[in-house]
């Protein structure tokens, strides 16, 4: 079964930490979760009183952790989720303070590439309580068609059937919003689907599963966003590298590490 005991939430005490923080709470409710607030803080800042003011906050009459760390963001982020067993990172896109780049710059990469466990996070704060736990109904598993996507596959098909969730796999078939449209090359196009569609039965096959299959042309982002539309989906689910796919969208991400990841 898989479980979100132990909930991650790195703040950096902006607006965006705080907008946050009614996902972060609603994810521990439905899974009945102990949360660590964790701030990476400066030198020389406040460090306790200030995480104190924002978690009184963010999270009014709750019982969360709080901790205060120095360091590097994503380092410090990653050790503290292996070192205590961290079921769940949930983390905002963006902020302030030591998240000056997008969080789909460095922060984010260095989170996702080096983290054992699951990342959740969404571009748009202010729309993913829309998408918390009790509003789940159908979820995508965005995958490529490389065998390290297995784990992901059987990830998303048991965490969808554990939470009784309406699951679709979607892929983006490569080269076929290039040269090889169905306007320009109908043979190559058909191909290149057939190829795609194949290949995803044999990861199914590894993977233990027969999820219902949509493919389609496009840039991954732009592909997996008007799937997502189309389906009206709560929850993508994908693998590690999946920047594309969390800055178009519109509703949260879990990645998930489909190999070790690197130490």
């Amino acid at each position: 079964m898989i479980e979100f005991k132990k909930i991650l939430f790195p703040v950096d005490l902006s607006a965006q930490s705080r907008a946050v923080a009614g996902s972060v709470q609603a994810m521990a409710r439905h899974f009945g979760s102990k949360i660590t607030v964790l701030h990476v803080a400066e030198k020389d800042e406040n460090h306790g009183n200030t995480l104190d003011e924002f978690a009184a906050q963010a999270f009014p009459g709750a019982s969360v952790n709080r901790e205060v760390v120095e360091g590097e963001p994503a380092e410090q982020i990653v050790d503290y989720a292996r070192a205590h067993g961290t079921d769940l990172i949930m983390i905002p896109t963006h902020g302030y303070g030591p998240f000056r780049e997008l969080l789909l710059g460095s922060v984010t990469a260095k989170v996702l590439e080096h983290a054992t466990c699951p990342v959740w996070t969404g571009v748009h704060a202010q729309e993913m309580m829309a998408h918390s736990p009790e509003h789940w109904k159908r979820m995508l598993c965005a995958a490529d068609t490389e065998d390290k996507d297995v784990r992901v596959i059987q990830w998303a098909s048991a965490f969808a059937k554990e939470q009784n969730m309406e699951v679709r796999l979607v892929h983006a078939v490569a080269g076929s919003d290039g040269m090889w449209t169905e306007q320009n090359d109908p043979s190559m196009y058909e191909f290149l689907f057939d190829a795609a569609r194949e290949r995803l039965v044999e990861l199914q096959a590894k993977a233990g599963t027969n999820l219902e299959v949509r493919l389609t042309g496009g840039t991954v982002g732009n592909a997996v966003r008007r799937i997502a539309v189309e389906e009206r989906v709560d929850l993508i689910v994908m693998g590690r590298g999946g920047s594309s796919i969390i800055r178009e969208a519109p509703s949260p991400t879990i990645s998930i590490a489909n190999e070790t990841a690197p130490a």
